[in-house]
């Protein structure tokens, strides 16, 4: 298996040591999953972040419909 190296602030360092010792687990692994979660999740879904504000305002859905629109 290739190898990486990472540099890490020691803060998050830290939280990862003790995460990984909490769950009795190698530090390699715990990166490893916490890596392919990131990737799997990809880009965000723009109707995910948007869903709070679903209804908040007000007005046509289609602006071209609008009398003298482009003119």
């Amino acid at each position: 298996m290739p190898s990486l190296t990472v540099k890490l602030p020691a803060t998050l360092d830290k939280k990862l040591r003790a995460t990984a010792l909490k769950r009795g687990e190698k530090i390699s692994a715990l990166s490893r999953r916490a890596l392919q979660k990131e990737i799997a999740e990809g880009a965000p879904d723009f109707a995910k972040l948007a869903a709070n504000y679903k209804g908040m305002f007000h007005g046509p859905r289609d602006l071209s419909a609008r009398e003298g629109y482009g003119r």
